[in-house]
């Protein structure tokens, strides 16, 4: 009896190739709208989530102008009602104003309709603020990069691109801006670049605050080019 037990290892193994080419290939579809995972060579976009917050919008604003760089800030729309002065200096300094939805839920748990609503609520309320002629937001950032396929069918229905990140400079192992610096920079370097996300609201940003100016002097004396979110974009479309 012919022993078929090698001839179906191989049939296995085969499928198995198979399976993870055809997994990388969809992933590969999926990228562009969802993924960071791509990053142009020495390149850096800054965004900004879960403000606008008072404490700290300001002084992250402060640190940008200073050092005439451009952001993209992902805007929670119930923190721009309450806060509507803070939206309209994001923009009148140049910044890209985002979606992040409208309450920050765990989006990925809602139905629909209700992803619907997070985001629509967040761009009228954003357009109300920065007035009639204020383009509707392009980009969008589920909270905490969070996906499901009712984000993702719903951005797509919207006009909208998902961005997640490549690095975040919170993290809950760095107590001290000179530990932040370093971690965030070593991520950076590792990365070649990516998008870097802080935050400008929520919790208690101060370490934020403090660190942000380091992070962004290494970067300009290690030769990264820090660029807005499009230009970013575009060049990585060009790979």
């Amino acid at each position: 009896m012919v022993d078929r037990r090698p001839y179906w290892k191989t049939v296995l193994i085969l499928l198995i190739i198979f399976a993870s080419v055809v997994f990388a290939w969809i992933m590969r579809l999926r990228e562009p709208q969802t993924m960071m995972a791509r990053v142009p060579d020495k390149m850096v976009a800054l965004t900004f989530d879960d403000g606008p917050d008072p404490r700290f919008t300001p002084a992250v604003l402060q640190i940008l102008k200073a050092r005439n760089l451009s952001a993209t800030f992902f805007i929670i729309g119930q923190n721009a009602s309450e806060h509507p002065e803070l939206v309209q200096e994001i923009a009148k300094d140049g910044h890209i104003v985002a979606n992040h939805s409208y309450t920050h839920p765990h989006l990925e748990n809602l139905t629909k309709d209700q992803v619907d609503s997070q985001l629509s609520e967040t761009d009228h309320v954003l357009q109300q603020i920065l007035g009639p002629g204020a383009p509707v937001p392009v980009y969008f950032r589920p909270p905490r990069g969070n996906l499901s396929s009712n984000i993702e069918e719903t951005a797509s229905e919207m006009n909208k691109q998902i961005i997640l990140w490549n690095v975040c400079v919170e993290n809950h192992t760095t107590t001290t801006p000179k530990e932040v610096e370093k971690r965030v920079m070593k991520l950076i370097d590792q990365n070649h670049g990516g998008v870097l996300l802080a935050h400008d609201g929520g919790l208690d940003r101060t370490l934020t605050i403090q660190s942000l100016p380091l992070i962004l002097d290494d970067l300009k004396r290690e030769g990264y080019q820090i660029v807005p979110l499009p230009v970013y974009l575009h060049t990585r479309s060009q790979m």
